[in-house]
């Protein structure tokens, strides 16, 4: 009996040991194995978290980027810069000040020349009636003489008198044709210095215009 108790006990003592160790074993295995798989879990989980808050904020920094690429579009577009319209000829013209004092002068320097072109020819056309009415008044003063002289020397019916008489109304003639012919010249000389004087106006209100329209052209930055 104590044999087989020492038998039994030392063999249940190694079948205790024998357990003992495959259960150790096994719970190592176990316990290492669920603490493998719980570790890689945890890795993936942080992977997973990880790459989704890089991934979340790369794409907060592209939201950023293109909020800030959008804005900038915006400052761009906002500080664009168009041209103005540009004003119509006459517009301009009516605007520019040079322009307008050089008109004022012109019209007012042909206005004062024509003005004392007027004057010159108004004195001339009374100079010459009345030097007309003078040569007249002579010519029947100095005929009434001519015709008396012949009278007193009883020549009045004589071809003496008849010479002497058309002698002296030819000159007169002739006189009053060269002050006709002076105050024609006079006249279109007038009118001459009228025309010039106008056309070299109108040429330099041309100018002055087209000097404005320069302006106009390099301030809008077209052509005139």
């Amino acid at each position: 009996m104590g044999y087989a108790y020492e038998g039994s006990g030392g063999s249940s003592s190694g079948i205790g040991v024998a357990l003992g160790k495959v259960a150790a074993k096994t719970v190592k295995k176990t316990t290492g194995g669920a603490g493998n798989k719980l570790g890689r879990t945890a890795a993936k989980i942080n992977r997973s978290s990880g790459g989704g808050s890089s991934r979340g904020g790369s794409s907060s920094g592209s939201s950023s980027r293109g909020s800030s690429g959008g804005g900038g579009g915006s400052s761009s577009g906002g500080g664009s810069y168009s041209a103005p319209k540009p004003m119509s000829i006459s517009q301009y013209l009516g605007g520019d000040s040079i322009y307008q004092n050089s008109l004022r002068g012109g019209k007012r320097s042909l206005a004062d020349f024509l003005s004392d072109i007027g004057r010159r020819r108004g004195e001339a056309t009374t100079q010459f009636g009345q030097t007309t009415a003078s040569m007249e008044r002579d010519r029947t003063q100095q005929l009434a003489d001519l015709q008396n002289e012949f009278a007193s020397r009883g020549l009045i019916n004589s071809g003496l008198y008849g010479d002497e008489q058309g002698k002296f109304q030819a000159k007169f003639t002739e006189q009053q044709t060269a002050l006709q012919q002076q105050q024609a010249a006079l006249l279109a000389d007038l009118l001459s210095q009228s025309k010039n004087f106008g056309r070299e106006n109108d040429l330099a209100l041309e100018q002055a215009k087209q000097e404005a329209l320069q302006r106009r052209a390099a301030k809008y930055g077209v052509g005139g």
